[in-house]
């Protein structure tokens, strides 16, 4: 579709006036209706795009990752950008515009920032070789209108390969951080479950059929030892990478303490377990996301935006975390096509109508991101980080789409 539409001034009031967010208030049922203006949103993501893309001024070879006050107390916010884990998202969303649109200098852009991403194919470092690589070129191969573009498979299959020497049969999972020969420790997170859609993808477009096996053991795996009884997430589990054995399995190091639920690590879980049934249409994974996801919206806040850590109640420690909101949300979306539930639908809704006002959309004058309030990972409340705006327009492309 071609989407010429603008903001107009009414909405624009309507979006960028309401108050600060302050105390946290309870969780309530989420009334069945949808006031997301989901066109016109994705009009002003794509303003807020524009604005970036001049700012990088052809720069293809970095990428934005979060914003940054200018100077201190200014309320100003500039993208700081880099080469790292984020690096996928940045593409990512300019395919997503392009395609919803049908911009040709959007797309020329996606191609041009997603090239710069094509060496992380042989990274056997990192298990973020998936968030890198399917951001930018799993993006392109879906949404490019005339087919696949020309060596993008190529760097998909060889990133799965890649992401392949950092599974360990006998853990049943892949590492995700430290050394492929570490004898000692074999540590992985619950974000690793995104990364698995390189193995999925690849295992069924001329990959090694072992990719898809790799990453069901993975999926089933993160069932086993990280959620809770409560349907809440650890976000770090460390084995023996001999013997398989869990020698940790209390850990949450992005998160407040210990034993807490931190809330992007919870979204990961629930995006994670809808897109692994995606790909295989193994009942036993939405069990699991329904698991996961009965926890958050048990958990959530009334505006159904999340603190960064679920557990984090001390006075001064209530930023809140809208890219886990915005996961979330296009989750719910995906889930609710596969499961028809009422709650699922609803529970997206409420997400993406409270990430479209203020406090938590953008202000053009301050930033060029679309949604703010990420201040744990960036300092500030005003401030945001990329996957933000990547999940907050997959929702609001889905919502159209599942709409139609």
């Amino acid at each position: 579709h071609t989407h010429t539409h603008t903001v107009n001034m009414a909405l624009l009031l309507l979006l960028m006036a309401a108050s600060a967010v302050n105390a946290v208030p309870a969780a309530h049922a989420v009334p069945a209706t949808n006031d997301v203006p989901a066109t016109e949103l994705l009009a002003f993501v794509q303003r807020q795009i524009d604005a970036t893309i001049h700012s990088l001024d052809g720069n293809y070879a970095t990428y934005p990752d979060k914003t940054e006050e200018t100077s201190p107390s200014s309320n100003k916010f500039e993208w700081h950008s880099g080469t790292g884990w984020t690096s996928g998202f940045f593409p990512g969303v300019l395919w997503q515009l392009a395609n919803h649109t049908d911009n040709v200098t959007l797309r020329e852009l996606a191609g041009k920032w997603t090239a710069g991403r094509a060496v992380e194919a042989n990274n056997t470092g990192t298990h973020d070789v998936g968030f890198m690589l399917f951001g930018s070129f799993g993006n392109g191969i879906a949404l490019s209108p005339s087919g696949t573009p020309d060596g993008y498979k190529d760097v998909l299959l060889r990133g799965a390969h890649s992401l392949s020497e950092r599974y360990n049969p006998t853990v049943g999972m892949t590492r995700s951080w430290g050394n492929i020969d570490d004898t000692k420790h074999f540590e992985v997170i619950i974000d690793n479950l995104l990364n698995l859609e390189l193995l999925f993808w690849a295992s069924a477009n001329g990959g090694d059929p072992k990719f898809q096996e790799m990453a069901i053991s993975h999926v089933d795996k993160t069932a086993k030892w990280w959620i809770r009884e409560d349907g809440s997430t650890f976000h770090l589990v460390v084995f023996n990478p001999v013997t398989g054995d869990v020698l940790s399995r209390s850990g949450t190091p992005q998160g407040l303490a210990v034993n807490s639920t931190w809330a992007r690590g919870q979204a990961w879980a629930v995006y994670g377990f809808v897109m692994a049934y995606r790909y295989t249409k193994l009942d036993r994974f939405l069990d699991y996301a329904q698991r996961v996801t009965d926890y958050w919206i048990g958990a959530v806040p009334a505006d159904r935006v999340p603190l960064w850590d679920f557990d984090a109640k001390a006075p001064g420690d209530v930023s809140r975390d809208t890219s886990s909101a915005a996961i979330v949300a296009s989750a719910l979306l995906e889930f609710n096509q596969y499961r028809k539930n009422a709650t699922l639908v609803n529970e997206a809704h409420a997400i993406l109508s409270t990430l479209s006002k203020a406090p938590y959309i953008a202000v053009p004058e301050s930033t060029h991101a679309a949604v703010t309030h990420n201040e744990h990972d960036c300092g500030a409340e005003g401030c945001t980080v990329i996957e933000t705006d990547y999940y907050f327009v997959e929702a609001l492309r889905r919502l159209i789409q599942y709409s139609e």
